[in-house]
């Protein structure tokens, strides 16, 4: 019926009062209240539920509220039933809002040339002008590099004719020493002499070297690439564990559901276990880094030492590892799927200013040294001070790199080869100069892309595999505050995430346990 029926007519029916009236909206909506006694704890099968949390938006049993809930906010469970009612109405209201909208948008473009759209002519003058740019930045190192060709030719030769003045003069020398000795044929001159001889002849033959010319290569990272950034980046809270520690400056995952947290003086193992973290062991160690093996051990990189420690997975032991990076001193450490282990290194000394050698050596399950990146193809240091390294499945290494006391730093991806795709600086909706970009620890994702964290703020950077940015997500907006540390669960795909503190803390520090999908 039409509104004027329902107030003029059905008002004056006989009975009207016992009649219910809905908006025809809502036909097939409004059902009749279902019956909540066989409803079930999720957490205790054999208890059914009592309650509605509203804090936690969902159903406990009478155990779940003294052991879980305590402090929460509760509703009779038809008041959660209408309240989640609601919600669904709203979300489907908005569902088909956007159905229409969308249906609307795609009719629009099935008649629009992709050619004629302001975003392609965008994108494609984007590259057109990055195009002239390595021309003239082609032309212009170029330039300076035939400039310095004409310098270093000159040098050299001049280098090359004082080389060669100098053999002559000593060899000179020796020869007329040679002559009197074997005029003298003395024994002793004989034997004494002999050897400096040889010696001065057989450098004579070395020269000093040569210049050459090592050309690089073309690759995405000089010139760009194409890619489809994704907005639809959706991040839960599924639990959050209270620590004992500190702080979690390192987090890492083992088997069996366990996590590894970390202070930087008390390393524990812990395993979550419904909302509550239970503690298996304890260990009083500084240490600067650590992480999992696949097969369940964990190496450690204890402060100012060359060699891994590791603890035993089976026993618990803590001993020297097979990992010995000596002379240098690691920094930060990382285990790919395969097993392989990845080492940043330094020389020793403070970390700044720079000096010595700074690099990632990769590492066989023998402890061998396979690999080293330092420097790229033109001799130039790779790296200043890796902080946090991770890998992908198409064997990308990607580092965070430190560049300076205040934090500030790059993402920088390797290729297996060791040349650089990419060096991510951060994004200018987010970093400017009063807020540089500070990454501190890197993670990837079970869909193969990069999670950057970054210090003083909850802004997570989420790269491809290449290490160009997809988006960026604050998880601050989900009360996540100082988030620091991050490491991915095997078995469930599960991030979890270890803060530094929390605003107004009084000293137990959380770890979170989230879901990402969307990236």
């Amino acid at each position: 019926m039409c509104a004027k029926c329902k107030d003029k007519i059905h008002a004056k029916l006989k009975n009207n009062k016992d009649h219910k009236v809905i908006d025809i909206k809502e036909v097939g909506l409004k059902l009749e209240t279902p019956d909540f006694s066989d409803l079930k704890c999720e957490s205790h099968r054999d208890q059914s539920c009592v309650l509605f949390c509203t804090t936690c938006q969902m159903l406990v049993c009478t155990s779940c509220i003294t052991k879980f809930h305590n402090g929460h906010g509760f509703v009779e469970i038809i008041e959660g039933y209408e309240l989640n009612m609601e919600k669904i109405r709203n979300e489907h209201k908005k569902a088909m809002e956007i159905i229409d909208e969308l249906t609307k948008g795609k009719r629009e473009m099935s008649h629009i040339r992709k050619e004629d759209t302001e975003k392609y002519k965008e994108l494609k003058k984007k590259i057109e002008d990055r195009e002239i740019y390595l021309k003239n930045a082609v032309e212009k190192f170029v330039k300076e590099l035939k400039e310095d060709l004409i310098r270093k030719w000159r040098e050299f030769q001049k280098d090359e004719i004082n080389h060669i003045d100098k053999v002559v003069d000593n060899l000179q020398e020796l020869s007329l020493k040679a002559e009197d000795i074997l005029q003298s044929n003395v024994a002793e001159k004989v034997f004494n002499e002999s050897a400096k001889l040889a010696i001065a002849v057989s450098k004579s033959k070395i020269r000093p070297g040569t210049i050459s010319f090592l050309p690089g290569q073309m690759s995405p990272y000089n010139v760009g690439s194409l890619q489809v950034v994704s907005y639809a980046i959706d991040v839960r809270i599924v639990k959050q564990f209270q620590t004992d520690i500190s702080r979690v400056f390192h987090l890492s995952s083992c088997p069996g559901n366990s996590l590894w947290i970390s202070d930087d003086k008390v390393l524990q193992k812990v395993k979550p276990v419904e909302y509550k973290l239970t503690v298996e062991s304890t260990f009083d160690i500084d240490l600067c880094g650590m992480f999992g093996t696949p097969t369940g051990d964990l190496l450690v990189i204890p402060i100012n030492k060359s060699v891994l420690k590791q603890i035993s997975g089976k026993t618990g032991e803590l001993t020297d590892s097979i990992y010995n990076l000596s002379p240098l001193y690691p920094t930060s450490v990382h285990v790919t799927i395969d097993g392989k282990v990845v080492v940043g290194v330094k020389s020793g000394g403070p970390a700044w200013p720079v000096t010595g050698r700074r690099a990632i050596i990769v590492m066989n399950q023998k402890g061998e040294h396979d690999i080293s990146y330092e420097h790229d193809k033109n001799n130039i240091r790779i790296f200043t001070y890796v902080r946090s390294i991770t890998s992908t499945d198409n064997g990308n290494i990607c580092v965070v790199d430190k560049l300076a006391k205040d934090g500030r730093g790059t993402v920088v991806v390797l290729n297996r080869d060791g040349d650089i795709l990419q060096i991510y600086t951060g994004h200018h909706e987010v970093n400017i100069e009063d807020k540089p970009f500070q990454p501190v620890n890197i993670v990837t994702t079970p869909s193969d892309n990069i999670i950057v964290k970054v210090l003083s703020s909850d802004i997570f950077h989420i790269l491809n595999n290449c290490g160009q940015l997809i988006t960026h997500y604050n998880v601050g907006d989900l009360g996540i505050t100082m988030s620091y540390s991050l490491c991915f669960t095997r078995n469930d795909d599960q991030l979890y995430i270890g803060c530094s503190q929390t605003n107004g803390s009084s000293g137990k520090i959380p770890v979170y346990g989230v879901k990402i999908s969307g990236c």
